[in-house]
């Protein structure tokens, strides 16, 4: 398939382009991105890169807004860059699809670590002149090169008009129920603004929006509160210990990296070559993109107050993020990330109903000990409605 199929990306994004026409994330410091280059022969350039990506979200801090971003951005450079490098050979002079995926890496990741880019110009060159680092019989390379950097110059672009991070302009409702800043002074929402941002796939950043959550004092609210509040004052350390894996805060790969890391595990467990891989790599992490758009669209039409906010006796186990309770981001990114891989694999059904089970169980696990992220999403109908939107 020569291109990633979408309504909305048509026209601009999945281009291919014109004009060439967890273990626990370390905390611990990456390596410089130019350290010597050894990787195994069977790791494709887009899995590589994928990889200085989620070094570059954990030593620059990048928080989990920005990171999903990132990594759509990238992985997008690189699927289009080996499109467009197939498309460019003729006469069985195959151009190299690791330098085209290489050099639109580097403009993808120059522009997002911009104070990064003499390091990342340098990683590239010791690759090209790492011994077996391209492919067997590859031609032109620096045709390669020259049309990975033209694609990832046109992803950038894309990028730079998606609307994500404008500001939001609007103002915090009041009343019974309602979300407010618990930060001192009250800080502007996290991702209020995110419902204007341009996505990939959806023909609206409202198609998926959730149902309400349930009427705030009503016996399904209190028995939910009640719930949390029980697990609140009986959780155990290793509960505690979960919470602190799955929040994936800053200075982790975060929640996209997780699912980008497991995304380029898995195409090298089923030995996809370069063009699999960068597809897969990029169709799960726009559909995270898309997801976090989605799941602010409904945060902010409804402004459901936290659980700490509705009973003060509720403990934390991790801090507290400044948005609405309803529906969780990261069951969100997560169900739909895990959801995007399954087609890749051939047989659909079986895997995402596998996918199904395993996000229920990390979601009751963050449900019992994460407390204050916990959002009615992880019931059983919550649930249900974030993987039915992944789907």
């Amino acid at each position: 398939m020569p291109f990633i199929t979408t309504r909305a990306l048509a026209p601009v994004a999945i281009l291919a382009f014109a004009a060439c026409a967890d273990t626990i994330p370390s905390e611990t410091a990456p390596p410089p991105l130019a350290a010597r280059v050894a990787v195994p022969a069977h790791v494709t350039a887009s899995a590589e890169w994928s990889a200085v990506a989620r070094d570059l979200v954990v030593a620059r801090q990048s928080n989990a807004f920005q990171a999903i971003r990132n990594y759509a951005t990238l992985n997008l450079a690189q699927y289009n860059a080996v499109v467009a490098a197939d498309r460019e050979s003729h006469g069985g002079r195959q151009l190299s699809r690791r330098a085209a995926v290489a050099a639109a890496s580097v403009v993808a990741l120059s522009y997002t670590y911009p104070s990064d880019q003499a390091a990342l110009e340098e990683r590239l060159q010791q690759q090209l002149v790492a011994p077996h680092w391209l492919e067997k019989g590859s031609h032109d390379v620096h045709r390669a090169l020259a049309v990975g950097r033209a694609v990832g110059e046109q992803v950038v672009a894309h990028a730079k008009t998606d609307r994500l991070f404008d500001p939001w302009t609007g103002t915090v409702p009041t009343g019974p129920g309602i979300w407010f800043s618990s930060a001192v002074p009250p800080a502007v929402p996290g991702g209020a603004g995110f419902s204007a941002a341009r996505p990939f796939f959806l023909t609206s950043t409202s198609q998926f929006r959730p149902p309400p959550p349930p009427a705030f004092g009503s016996p399904e609210f209190q028995d939910a509160l009640g719930d949390v509040r029980h697990i609140s004052d009986t959780r155990t350390a290793e509960q505690d210990s979960i919470a602190r894996f799955w929040a994936l805060p800053v200075g982790t790969v975060t929640p996209g990296g997780y699912w980008n890391r497991e995304a380029a595990e898995l195409a090298a467990a089923h030995g996809f070559n370069e063009r699999r891989t960068a597809r897969l790599l990029a169709v799960a992490s726009m559909a995270g993109f898309d997801a976090l758009i989605a799941c602010n669209d409904g945060k902010y039409a409804y402004w459901l107050v936290r659980p700490t906010q509705a009973d003060p006796g509720i403990k934390l186990a991790i801090g507290l993020p400044n948005f609405p309770s309803y529906p969780s981001n990261h069951a969100c990114i997560s169900a739909t990330e895990a959801m995007s891989r399954a087609p890749a694999l051939g047989y659909h059904s079986k895997l995402s109903r596998a996918v199904s089970r395993a996000s229920s169980r990390v979601g009751a696990h963050r449900a019992m000990v994460k407390v204050d992220a916990w959002s009615w999403t992880y019931l059983p109908s919550g649930c249900l409605q974030v993987r039915t939107a992944a789907r």
